[in-house]
C-alpha cells in the first residue's frame, strides 16, 4: 500500500521546478536513506527529501519520522500534481498544508564595520577544527583529499588575493572536484563552502563571483555531488549555511563562531569540509578588504602549511 507523507514546507526552487512540470513526468527518485532521499527533476534539478527540519531552498520537509529506505525505491518515476507529489507506486507526498517562505540573508554592498575584528573568530574556529575528530577530512593529512585541499588552499586562495589571481584559483579549485570519499567528496564540499561565503560577499569587496560551468564539474564527481556544489557556489544554501553568511555579513563574531561550530557535525566530514572552505574564504576577503596578508596563520592554525 503507498504511503502518504505530509509535507510541512517546501523551498523556493523546489517548488519552482515542480510546478513548471505539469502532469507529466517530472523526474525520478535519486538516492535513499533513513532520514532523507533525493529527487532529480526533468529540468535536471536536484531536490532533497528529509524528515529533519533544517530547511533550503530545495528542501521538501517531511512531518514524519519514516525510514526512507524502507519504503522508497530508487529510480521510482516521480510526478507531480496539484498539491501532490507522486513517487511510483511507493509514495505520495502531500504538499495541501506545507509552508513556503524562506528568506535568505540580504548581503550588503560593504564590508561591516566588524569585519577587521573577524581574525580572532576565525581562529578560534581554527583551533576547534585542529582538536576535534577530522579524520578522512580535508583535514586529515592521512586522507584522500588532504593534499588537494592543502594545494587549493596554498595555490589557489592566496593567489586570489589580487584579482589576476582568479585562474590560478580555478586551476586548484578543478583539482580538488571529486577528491575524498563518501557520498560528497570532501574536496566538493570544502569547494562549495568557500564559493558560497566568497560568493556572497564578493562585491563587499569589488569583486565578481566565480562560478564553475557545471558540465566541467559534473564530469568530474557525481551528479548529486556536482549539483549540491553547483548551489553553493550560486548561493543557493541551508539556513544552516546561510547563517554563516550572515553572521559575517553583520560582523557578528560570537554568532560567526555559532554558526560554523554547528556545520561541524554534518554528514560524515562534510560539514568539517564545508567550514574549513568558508573559514579561508572569510580570511581572503578579510585581507582583500584590509590589504593584509593574514591568511597564512589560518593556513597554519587548520595544518595546511607551506
Amino acid at each position: 500500500m503507498p504511503v502518504t507523507l505530509r509535507a510541512n514546507y517546501i523551498g523556493s526552487l523546489a517548488a519552482k521546478a515542480l510546478s513548471t512540470s505539469g502532469s507529466r513526468t517530472a523526474g525520478q527518485v535519486l538516492s535513499t536513506f533513513s532520514t532523507s532521499f533525493y529527487l532529480r527533476t526533468a529540468s535536471n534539478e536536484l531536490l532533497f527529501v528529509t524528515n529533519r527540519s533544517l530547511r533550503s531552498p530545495i528542501t521538501i520537509n517531511i512531518d514524519s519520522g519514516s525510514n526512507f529506505d524502507q519504503t522508497i525505491r530508487p529510480s521510482q518515476p516521480v510526478q507531480f500534481e496539484k498539491r501532490k507529489v507522486r513517487l511510483g507506486s511507493d509514495a505520495t507526498i502531500d504538499l495541501s498544508h506545507a509552508s513556503y517562505d524562506h528568506a535568505q540573508s540580504g548581503i550588503p554592498s560593504e564590508p561591516s564595520p566588524e569585519f577587521a575584528g573577524m581574525k580572532a573568530a576565525l581562529q578560534s574556529v581554527s583551533f576547534i577544527l585542529r582538536i576535534i575528530d577530522t579524520s578522512q577530512s580535508v583535514l586529515d593529512p592521512n586522507g584522500l583529499a588532504y593534499r588537494g585541499a592543502r594545494n587549493l588552499a596554498l595555490d589557489g586562495v592566496l593567489p586570489l588575493r589580487e584579482p589576476v589571481g582568479e585562474n590560478q584559483f580555478r586551476n586548484a579549485g578543478l583539482k580538488v572536484v571529486g577528491l575524498g570519499s563518501g557520498f560528497t567528496p570532501a574536496g566538493d564540499d570544502m569547494l562549495g563552502g568557500f564559493l558560497a561565503l566568497y560568493n556572497s560577499l564578493a562585491k563587499t569587496v569589488q569583486r565578481r563571483p566565480i562560478v564553475f560551468d557545471f558540465t566541467v564539474v559534473e564530469a568530474r564527481t557525481s551528479w548529486i555531488s556536482g549539483k549540491l556544489l553547483d548551489y553553493m557556489q550560486r548561493v543557493i544554501v541551508d539556513e544552516q549555511i546561510d547563517s554563516v553568511i550572515d553572521a559575517a555579513a553583520r560582523g557578528n563574531h560570537e554568532s560567526l563562531v555559532l554558526s560554523l561550530e554547528t556545520l561541524f557535525p554534518r554528514g560524515h566530514t562534510s560539514g568539517i569540509d564545508i567550514s574549513t572552505g568558508a573559514i579561508l574564504a572569510l580570511s581572503l576577503l578579510r585581507d582583500i578588504a584590509l590589504h593584509s596578508q593574514e591568511t597564512e596563520t589560518i593556513l597554519s592554525a587548520l595544518g595546511f602549511r607551506a
